[in-house]
């Protein structure tokens, strides 16, 4: 399946991958720090999928591809380009815009349902963006790939664009894949009554919460707790 638009609305250079459950999970602020410490370009965590244009408003051109295998080596005309891996706990992944607003004529993109997705993002005019800022007509051009794979480190192709290389080392090590049961608010996930009481009180969906925790057992998904302080 492909998809195309050339009127991706990003913001404050981001868009995004979302899923169903996305709002169970705590939303990582640093998302965007991980990104450019690691591949200049994306950051996956449970049921989302931060990327970084260089455009900061206005319109990209998006293609997204469906695959249930992995595709061939990136092609040269690609200035960045990275692999990640991603989990989706719902079943449900949207293309969703910096301001939330959903793409719905992409389609549900967990095409093989729930699971472990691995995530190509090429990109190409970054630093075209990067020196207009805000733009009316696409100037940089991204293309998504998605296949269900196993969890496995960021894995950088190249990363070429002045953009991208203003933040990219090659000599740090890129980043491991983030699990559910590592996404989740420590202060839900632990088994301390007081602390999920707390947690609760303070707006925490310790109902979604209890959900989602069983979905990552039931997939053996789950991490040992390394257990809790007591109060």
């Amino acid at each position: 399946m492909q998809w195309e638009t050339d009127t991706m609305q990003v913001a404050y250079r981001l868009y995004y991958l979302v899923g169903k459950d996305s709002d169970i999970f705590h939303r990582e602020k640093d998302a965007t720090d991980r990104a450019l410490a690691s591949n200049s370009l994306a950051a996956a965590a449970p049921e989302h999928l931060t990327v970084i244009t260089g455009t900061h408003t206005g319109n990209i051109r998006l293609s997204v591809e469906l695959r249930s295998d992995e595709p061939e080596p990136p092609a040269p005309q690609w200035e960045t380009a990275i692999d990640v891996s991603l989990y989706s706990t719902s079943g449900r992944l949207w293309l969703s815009e910096w301001a939330g607003e959903l793409i719905d004529t992409a389609g549900n993109l967990a095409h093989a349902g729930s699971g472990w997705y691995r995530v190509r993002v090429q990109a190409r005019g970054r630093d075209r963006g990067a020196a207009q800022g805000a733009v009316q007509a696409w100037v940089e051009e991204h293309q998504l790939t998605i296949w269900p794979a196993a969890p496995d480190h960021d894995k950088v192709h190249w990363v070429t664009d002045a953009f991208g290389l203003h933040y990219y080392d090659p000599q740090r090590p890129t980043a491991s894949p983030v699990y559910p049961a590592d996404a989740l608010p420590w202060a839900i996930r632990t088994d301390n009554v007081r602390i999920r009481a707390w947690a609760e009180q303070l707006g925490y969906d310790v109902q979604g919460q209890d959900r989602i925790v069983a979905a990552i057992h039931a997939a053996s998904l789950g991490k040992p707790s390394a257990g809790s302080p007591a109060l």
